[in-house]
């Protein structure tokens, strides 16, 4: 029974095959590990050559040609008239009616604005009355004047036939005194009548710039008016309106950057487009 024991014991050892009994490079666990630990690095390089080459910019060739190389410029500008003009007012007032708006077609001499003529009317009306009061002080300046003539005349008669005996001196020196005197009053009073005449000369003036008129034959740009509004001309120049004189030639006004002005001379070409017709170049 013992003898069969130990046979049996030897016969399963061997079959089992245990590790302790054979080397480590002849051990199957080992090369598994071994073979296991490649494949996971021959996959490593495999995602890491893939990442390389999605990376790699990709170029787009074509062949080398002799041509013209075109230099641009592009600048912002705007489209302005070749001749404006501003119309203000000379007057200080009330605008008491505005006659056109913008892009109405004007004629040179047509009434734009009217301001508010109550005042300046009156001041004519005053004026008159002046110059009116100016005139009847020459008309009893004149006849002062001629009663001093004459009463001058009369006592220088009557002196000579009193052979120098009567008037006194001082009499005729009196007479002469006041006929100078009748003189000074007259030219003085047709002084008057002329600086009269000269403010009512101003007063019809400035009536008649209550009326605003164009001074060109053109087209309304901007209009900064309307009726009430007050206008004050003393303290700065009010703009009422814009005029283009001819709005079928306008000229292009660009700034141009400072790093591009070299590149830009007298006769080069050019062109434009405007928001309206972004798909259009002019000329």
């Amino acid at each position: 029974m013992n003898t069969n024991a130990k046979v049996d014991t030897a016969e399963i050892a061997a079959l089992l095959d245990e590790p302790s009994a054979r080397p480590w490079w002849q051990r199957r666990s080992v090369w598994g590990g071994v073979a296991a630990v490649i494949v996971l690095a021959l996959a490593a390089a495999w995602w890491q050559s893939g990442r390389r080459a999605a990376a790699a910019p990709s170029y787009v060739t074509e062949p080398v040609q002799r041509a013209t190389l075109n230099v641009t410029v592009s600048a912002d500008g705007t489209l302005q008239p070749t001749r404006s003009v501003n119309v203000g007012s000379e007057l200080s007032g009330t605008v008491a009616r505005v006659l056109v708006d913008v892009n109405d077609t004007v004629k040179k001499g047509q009434v734009l604005v009217e301001l508010d003529t109550a005042k300046l009317r009156d001041q004519i009306a005053r004026s008159r009355a002046a110059l009116a009061t100016a005139q009847a002080s020459v008309a009893q300046a004149v006849a002062t004047l001629q009663e001093a003539q004459a009463n001058l005349a009369r006592l220088e008669e009557v002196r000579k036939l009193s052979g120098g005996k009567v008037p006194a001196p001082t009499e005729i020196d009196t007479a002469r005194a006041a006929l100078e005197r009748a003189r000074a009053a007259e030219a003085s009073a047709r002084a008057g009548v002329s600086s009269a005449q000269a403010q009512l000369s101003t007063d019809e003036t400035n009536l008649s710039k209550a009326s605003i008129r164009s001074p060109i034959d053109g087209v309304v740009l901007t209009r900064a008016v309307d009726p009430g509004n007050a206008v004050a001309a003393s303290l700065q120049a009010v703009t009422l309106f814009t005029l283009a004189e001819d709005l079928r030639k306008l000229e292009l006004d660009v700034n141009v950057d400072e790093t591009d002005v070299g590149l830009v001379a007298v006769g080069q070409k050019a062109t434009f487009t405007v928001g309206a017709y972004l798909n259009r170049r002019y000329p």
